[in-house]
This record gives C-alpha cells, sequence and structure tokens, in this order.
C-alpha cells in the first residue's frame, strides 16, 4: 500500500477534491473490511488514509488534525466534512463524527455505512445510463445531420458556383461537430477503469499492447506506400482495416475475458473466505482445498496465486501479482483490500463476503452499461455505414454528371458561340474541382469512422485498444462503399466512366 496521499495537509485546497459514489463506495468497503478485524480507532483512521481512494486524503487530513493539532476525532471529522467539496463526503463524515461521539462501535456503522452507500452508487450509475442511452441516440442524429450538411453543399454545387473557403469550413465545422457529440459521449458514460494497464496486465492485454506496436506502423506504412504507387483508395483502406483488425480482436476477446474474471472473483472471495474459516486454516492452505473448475476462466491465475504462496514467494508480491495479472482493475483493488484485511487479522469469511458484495454489485451495473453499449455500438456502426455510403453515392453522382455534361457539351468553338448561354454554372465542374469535392468526401468518411470508433470505445469501456477494432471495422466499411457504390450509380446513369 502506497502512503504518500496522507501527507496532504487540511488547509491544501487542492486536497480535498470532489469524491464520486465509487470512490466513496470503495473506501468504505475498505474500512469495513478492515475495521473488521477489530483494529483500534487510531489504527483504524491511519489505515484508512493508506487506501488507494482518493477519499484517503480526507483520513489524512483526520489524522493531521489528530496528531499535530489534538483534536479528538469527531471534532476532526466535523472539521474536514465541512470543509469537503462532495456532498456525499461531507455527509459521511459528519455522520461518521456523530457515531464517534456516541459511542457507537465503528465495524457496525462502516459496514452499514458502505450497504448504504452502494446503493446510491447503484442509483448515481444507473442515471448515468438513462443520460448515456439519451446521448447516444442523439450522436447517431449528429453523425446523419453532419453528412447531410456535406452533401447538400455537395449538390449545391451543381447548381450555382461553391467556394472551396466555404465548402471548407463546412467540413470543419462538422468534424467538430462530431467530434464534440463523441465527447458528450464520454462525458456521459459512467466514469471507471475497468482494465489495468496493459503492460502489465493479463497475457491478451500484452499481445494486444504487442500487435499495436508492430500493426500500426505497418499498416500506416503500408497505406502510403500503396497510395503512392497508385493502387485504388478502397483497396487501400481495405487492405489497412485487416492490418488494423488482429489489435482489435485480440482486444474485444482480453475484454471480455475480463468481464468473466470480474464476475467470477466475487465467488471465489466467498468460497475462499468460507474455506479459510469453516476448516480453520489459512486463506493459503484454503486455496489448495478449492475445486477451481468452478471457476474456468479464473482458473490459470488462482493456479498461479496457490503455486506462488505454496513456494514461500512473498505473500503480498503473490496477491499483487495475481490483481495486476488478471488484467482487471476491479480484481487489483479488491484483492488488496481482501488481502490487507486478513493479514490484519481480519476473519476470512467476513471479509470475503464484505468484498463480494462490493464486486457483485459493481459487475452487474456494468452488465448494465453493456447492453447500453452493445445496442449503441450496432446502431452507429449503421450510421457509419449510412453516411459513408450515401457520401460516395453523391460524389458518384457529381462525376457522372459532369461526364454527361461534357459528352453532350459541343467542342468546337464555333458551336458554343451559337450555343445558348446559360445562366447557371450546371454541371460545370473543372478537373480541380472534382478533386477537391473527391478531397472533402474522403476526410469527411474517415473523419465520422475514426469519431465514430472513438464515441463507441468511450461508451462501451474497457481497454483502449479496442478502440482499432471499431476503427478497421469503419475503414472496411468506407473501403467498400468507395468500391462498390460508383458502378453501381454509373450503371444506374448508363455512364461508361
Amino acid at each position: 500500500m502506497n502512503s504518500s496521499e496522507s501527507s496532504a495537509k487540511p488547509n491544501d485546497k487542492n486536497s480535498f477534491k470532489p469524491i464520486s459514489a465509487f470512490h466513496l463506495y470503495y473506501q468504505l468497503t475498505y474500512m469495513a473490511a478492515m475495521a473488521s478485524a477489530g483494529l483500534s480507532r487510531s489504527r483504524t483512521f491511519l489505515v484508512a488514509a493508506e487506501a488507494k481512494s482518493p477519499v484517503a486524503t480526507y483520513f489524512a487530513a483526520i489524522n493531521t488534525l489528530v496528531t499535530e493539532f489534538r483534536y479528538d476525532y469527531p471534532e476532526a471529522c466535523r472539521i474536514v466534512g465541512n470543509k469537503a467539496k462532495s456532498d456525499n463526503v461531507k455527509s459521511f463524515l459528519l455522520r461518521l463524527s456523530d457515531a464517534l461521539r456516541s459511542g457507537e462501535p465503528l465495524a457496525e456503522f462502516l459496514t452499514r455505512e458502505a450497504e448504504i452507500q452502494g446503493q446510491d452508487y447503484q442509483n448515481d450509475y444507473e442515471r448515468n445510463l438513462e443520460g448515456l442511452k439519451q446521448w447516444s441516440n442523439a450522436f447517431s442524429s449528429i453523425l446523419m445531420s453532419v453528412a447531410l450538411i456535406i452533401i447538400i453543399q455537395m449538390v449545391s454545387g451543381m447548381i450555382y458556383s461553391t467556394e472551396a473557403g466555404t465548402m471548407g469550413g463546412m467540413v470543419v465545422a462538422g468534424i467538430a461537430m462530431s467530434g464534440f457529440g463523441a465527447f458528450v459521449i464520454y462525458r456521459s458514460a459512467p466514469r471507471e477503469v475497468m482494465t489495468g494497464r496493459a503492460i502489465d496486465g493479463s497475457p491478451e492485454q500484452r499481445q494486444a499492447l504487442r500487435l499495436m506496436r508492430l500493426l500500426l506502423p505497418i499498416g500506416v506504412m503500408a497505406g502510403m506506400v500503396l497510395r503512392v504507387i497508385g493502387l485504388d483508395f478502397s483497396f487501400v483502406l481495405m487492405i489497412v482495416a485487416a492490418m488494423l483488425l488482429p489489435i482489435g480482436i485480440v482486444s474485444i476477446r482480453s475484454d471480455k475475458k475480463v468481464i468473466k474474471k470480474d464476475v467470477e472473483f466475487s465467488t471465489f472471495l466467498r468460497s475462499a473466505g468460507g474455506m479459510a474459516t469453516s476448516s480453520g486454516t489459512t486463506v493459503k492452505q484454503a486455496l489448495t482445498r478449492i475445486d477451481l473448475t468452478s471457476f474456468p476462466v479464473l482458473e490459470g491465475d488462482i493456479d498461479r496465486l496457490s503455486k506462488r504462496l505454496q513456494a514461500r514467494v512473498e505473500p503480498e508480491i503473490c496477491w499483487r501479482l495475481f490483481g495486476t495479472e488478471s488484467g482487471s482493475r476491479l480484481i487489483n483493488e479488491v484483492v488488496d483490500i481482501f488481502y490487507g484485511a486478513i493479514k490484519m487479522g481480519g476473519d476470512p469469511e467476513k471479509v470475503g463476503y464484505v468484498c463480494s458484495l462490493f464486486v457483485a454489485r459493481t459487475t452487474a451495473l456494468r452488465s448494465k452499461r453493456r447492453l447500453t453499449a452493445s445496442t449503441f455500438a450496432g446502431l452507429a456502426t449503421v450510421m457509419e455505414t449510412v453516411a459513408a455510403g450515401l457520401l460516395v453515392f453523391v460524389l458518384s453522382i457529381i462525376n457522372s454528371f459532369a461526364i454527361m455534361v461534357e459528352k453532350v457539351m459541343p467542342k468546337n468553338t464555333d458551336a458554343l458561340s451559337s450555343a445558348p448561354q446559360m445562366s447557371l454554372s450546371m454541371g460545370q465542374f473543372s478537373p480541380s474541382d472534382l478533386q477537391f469535392l473527391q478531397f472533402v468526401t474522403i476526410l469527411m468518411v474517415l473523419s465520422i469512422i475514426a469519431v465514430g470508433a472513438a464515441a463507441i470505445l468511450a461508451c462501451t469501456g474497457g481497454l483502449k485498444l479496442k478502440y482499432f477494432f471499431y476503427l478497421s471495422l469503419g475503414l472496411f466499411i468506407a473501403g467498400v462503399s468507395m468500391l462498390i457504390v460508383p458502378p453501381m450509380v454509373a450503371s444506374l446513369l448508363k455512364v461508361n466512366a
């Protein structure tokens, strides 16, 4: 445990930051598990200041008031609580002050508060999900609106001359609008970290990171080289998408495995704690008696943990590696609570039950988020497909229309001078105009794909390398659209391009 955070002073304005419902729930679960070991009041507050949570800063300030300014704990809790920026933290610290002053057992108070805060966290999470649902629908509308704005601007160019600056301004505005929509999705989604660092995580996460470092530069360079040698841009997009797809596939598989590990971890905590208490043994010995087939996804991690403990490796190192190598941030955080409380003398069954409730509630709420995210991911992918198809379709119509006008217009000067003068510049596209429209179309298609992939990732959460799965899928869709739409338009208009 890292105690560096405990040096914050109560008069440090930056030390008291707003606290989310999840962080307070984690802190209370941590304190309830530690207090179940029968720690003294002073020891409980010292341990609370060492938790890996932003709330620990408040308890560090309480300890400072008690040790350096000779306040008692109830008064210190009241002073720090009144300075808290978050209403939930303020309310808890004031209740804690009253409980300490009345002599209520600290372990019972913290267990009850953890359960109540769990309900608050659940309500807050579900409210965020409702907001996320509304904004996900709005984002799909924004994507189509951006595409339609550019389409209207392109079609208007067939009727009257449009300056490149005006078209460029509309493109920038469209990209900004779609980017703002993705940012709103990011802000609306529940703020939680589901996975740890890929470089230290599960084998699948490390593999995805290695693939990204290898395939991303190769894919970018291959795309540039293929474009320089004259390969059609649609094939370039599909080739680049194929090269980036393995990164996304491995990342998706890794995320699914982490989700299953989180679900099994809740049961594992209850099993390990119950086995240790009922058999009167340590958790180390209990791990050898548990039927690991009950945890098919977590079995390998538990087996490595047990073997390391049996090999007399430092237990703290074993449990830390177990949390890190699982690839789950939730497991990594709760392992600290489980092992730390048992190390201090807590009953394994009770500690395992408290930690299991925390994990079970968190995984249940995340399953609701995945339901919302999967719906949005499908809808956003469809919208990207429609937007890319429409943009390429309109560009193909403009190109075909320009060819038709070029064929019917007289070629010699005498015929041109005798022909009626047109008051509109309909169809009068120069090669540079068509090239500019093609550039605008490609830029908008790629922007919509990149922003859409970012929005899907923000909605689903999890390993950030999943971005390449949604990006490669969008690039492939764009490549297919650019490959099949122009011939379809040419056949419909009976133009031989």
